[in-house]
């Protein structure tokens, strides 16, 4: 078994990787407090920098490869939260992938709805047979 080597060992890429990951690791509990989120704003954005220079670090300051965020996703949030969002995605569907679009949902408040006669509705059409 080889031992990790000493953290003054890494590479400028695995330092940068590093730093990405530690910083979504933190900001990963505040992504649901609408109090914090210029904070989570910049801790993503100082992630992606990180992961920009972590890239142009492997590529050995050749810019062979697009820049991160060239390629464009419809989105109405910011780059960084579809960023965390494609991150989710990749850690559930443990496959490729392609994120087209990202969008905030807004829930339509309708007092008048009866949510048992939904869940009944619901319930009858699960019952049918498909053809």
């Amino acid at each position: 078994m080889n031992p990790t080597p000493p953290p003054d060992d890494l590479s400028p890429t695995e330092s940068n990787l590093g730093k990405v990951l530690a910083l979504i690791h933190r900001v990963l509990p505040r992504l649901d407090d609408p109090a914090r989120k210029a904070e989570v704003q910049s801790a993503l954005s100082k992630a992606a920098s990180f992961l920009e220079a972590a890239r142009t670090a492997h590529s050995g300051g050749v810019a062979s490869l697009p820049p991160i965020g060239s390629q464009q996703v419809a989105t109405v949030v910011s780059p960084e939260i579809a960023a965390v969002i494609a991150a989710a995605v990749s850690v559930v569907l443990d496959r490729p992938y392609r994120l087209v679009s990202v969008q905030q949902v807004t829930v339509p408040v309708v007092p008048h709805l009866n949510v048992w006669a939904v869940e009944g509705r619901t319930q009858i059409f699960m019952s049918h047979k498909v053809r």
